[in-house]
């Protein structure tokens, strides 16, 4: 078989030579078993903790393009040291039509119960070498921190680091003064950065100071004396965290030489407080189709963003909330004008194109089904949920399966129509002519009406997939009688 060999080291404890060893492992291995190694994939000094490792990934698409038959890796560890990470990597490879081959281990298939557990135990103990591991560093350097001593990285301009302590920086120091009392006489950020910049003032590594740069300066508490560490909970063994409150921070007042007086320090907070208040009363960025967009990769919800390039064009998009917050999926971004242009061309079509009468008759017929078969509406509900779920499991470990995609597709329309269907009330009185009245009057005025009130009148979900996207929709009587 066409074999390709992956090898990794961490920093600790290992070096370039535990890439050397674990090569020779596995080249030996395939000589005795008569496999011929076609690719070698190498990531050094990378933890096993997270899967974004550049040869770990490009492994993963060589795989993907079928450049060999299996993987063969020294033992577990090496490709990784978390249970969840191992076993997605496995069905992965499963569903390449990929074996993965140990040179120490004895891999059988990963739906054998008895196999699955040998691997669950081998990663399991893995992951728990790595937890203890961290968690002794973080005590250790926990404890530091209490002590206010520094942590490694760069010093805040203003400051440099002897033996383990904050010192002032003279020369620094004085342009960190400059920076909050310019700032706090109420002046804007191009003209701080203009003295800043006349003064010959560049930041800890040269580089000149920007509005980034100034932001962070004016915000950072060690200029008053106080020191901070872990604020944030933004990675957990190398994956994205949330970014949350840490409830275990380290927070002491008063251990650092400070360079900004209180009364300065309050005015810049205030007036920064007071342009984010104003900044937030502005008229914000509207996105038509806010909430209505759900991904067809992983049935997360698209959110609205933008991004204004060197020209100061804004460039509106959705992208789906798991792939902005966790990274989770990996569905592409819409055009906002594209995706929003196309589902206003639908809705403009149905309300001027479509026969009200049908469509009241058939929005009378929803309800009046709902009013007596409620119970089996809601089983069948129940049961369309459960089959959804299953279904997108698949479709994260298979992504290539085009009929369970349409499988997918289809219990979605069924899951809108039978939710739209019961969530009308039962003492709510509806009648043909309301629905037929209703659908003439925005169809007379869908050129002066407020667009975004009639998508979100007509339009129930946009099922968006990269190379599709499906529109569900009806008349405003909580959705029953869909005509879209």
């Amino acid at each position: 078989m066409r074999a390709a060999a992956y090898a990794r080291y961490s920093t600790e404890h290992q070096t370039e030579n535990s890439i050397d060893t674990q090569l020779a492992a596995i080249n030996k291995y395939c000589h005795e078993n008569g496999h011929n190694v076609v690719c070698t994939f190498v990531d050094m000094a990378m933890s096993g903790t997270n899967t974004e490792r550049p040869d770990f990934q490009r492994m993963i698409d060589a795989a993907k393009a079928r450049q060999f038959d299996c993987v063969v890796i020294y033992d577990i560890t090496r490709a990784s040291r978390d249970v969840a990470d191992w076993m997605g990597f496995r069905k992965l490879m499963r569903s390449y039509k990929i074996d993965v081959l140990s040179t120490t281990e004895k891999l059988g298939s990963v739906d054998d119960p008895n196999s699955f557990l040998t691997e669950l135990l081998t990663a399991g103990l893995g992951q728990h070498m790595v937890l203890q591991t961290r968690q002794k560093s973080i005590a250790g350097v926990a404890q530091k921190a209490k002590q206010g001593v520094f942590l490694g990285g760069t010093p805040p301009l203003g400051y440099d680091v002897k033996d383990g302590k904050y010192i002032i920086n003279k020369s620094e120091s004085k342009a960190v003064q400059l920076i909050f009392a310019l700032y706090a006489e109420g002046r804007s950020y191009n003209h701080i950065i203009d003295q800043v910049s006349k003064s010959g003032i560049t930041g800890k590594r040269g580089q000149p100071i920007g509005k980034n740069s100034l932001n962070s300066i004016l915000k950072n508490q060690r200029y008053i004396g106080n020191y901070f560490w872990n604020t944030k909970q933004r990675k957990y063994m190398g994956k994205w965290a949330g970014g949350a409150d840490n409830p275990n921070a380290v927070q002491i007042k008063g251990v650092i030489p400070q360079i900004i007086n209180s009364e300065t320090w309050e005015r810049v907070q205030k007036r920064m407080s007071d342009n984010k208040r104003r900044a937030n009363n502005t008229a914000k960025t509207e996105y038509m189709l806010s909430g209505l967009i759900e991904c067809g990769e992983c049935g997360g919800t698209y959110i609205g963003r933008s991004t204004k390039n060197t020209k100061g064009y804004i460039t509106k998009y959705y992208v789906c909330g798991n792939k902005k917050r966790t990274h989770t999926c990996g569905s592409k971004n819409f055009n906002a004008d594209d995706i929003e242009t196309a589902v206003v061309a639908h809705m403009r079509d149905y309300l001027l194109n479509s026969d009200s009468e049908a469509i009241a008759d058939e929005a009378i017929a929803a309800y009046e089904r709902a009013r007596t078969s409620r119970p089996a509406e809601e089983r069948e509900l129940s049961e369309c949920r459960r089959k959804m779920q299953n279904g997108l499991k698949v479709l994260l470990d298979m992504p290539d399966l085009t009929e369970m995609r349409d499988e997918v597709d289809k219990l979605r329309l069924r899951i809108a129509e039978l939710e739209d269907v019961l969530s009308v009330p039962s003492g709510v009185v509806i009648t043909r002519e309301q629905i037929i009245d209703q659908l003439k009057k925005d169809a007379a005025n869908i050129d002066k009406a407020d667009m975004q009130r009639l998508v979100k009148t007509y339009i129930t979900k946009v099922y968006a997939h990269d190379d599709k996207i499906v529109i569900t929709g009806g008349v405003p009587i909580n959705g029953c009688g869909r005509g879209i």
